[in-house]
C-alpha cells in the first residue's frame, strides 16, 4: 500500500496532483517487486517536479533497494 502526502505548502493544486500522478506511476512500476508486508508513506519534496521521469524512477528504486524495501531482478515471493 503506498500513500501519498502533499500539503498546500508543496504548491498549486495543479503542482500537488502532479506530483501524486507521478508517485502512484513510480508505485505501480516497483509493486511487483516490493517486499510483502510494509506500507509506505511517501512525502515528495518539490524537487521532484524537476526531475525527468527516468531519473526519478531511478532514484525510486534505489533507494527502495537500498533500504530492502524491493527486490529488482529477482523472483518476486
Amino acid at each position: 500500500m503506498l500513500g501519498i502526502v502533499i500539503g498546500r505548502r508543496f504548491g498549486t493544486a495543479v503542482r500537488r496532483n502532479r506530483a501524486k500522478r507521478l508517485f502512484r506511476e513510480l508505485g505501480r512500476a516497483v509493486r511487483p517487486a516490493l517486499v510483502p508486508g510494509h506500507i509506505f508513506l511517501v512525502f515528495p519534496k518539490r524537487e521532484c517536479l524537476n526531475l525527468p521521469f527516468a531519473e526519478l524512477q531511478n532514484l525510486w528504486r534505489g533507494t527502495l533497494q537500498r533500504q530492502r524495501l524491493a527486490r529488482f531482478g529477482e523472483p518476486a515471493l
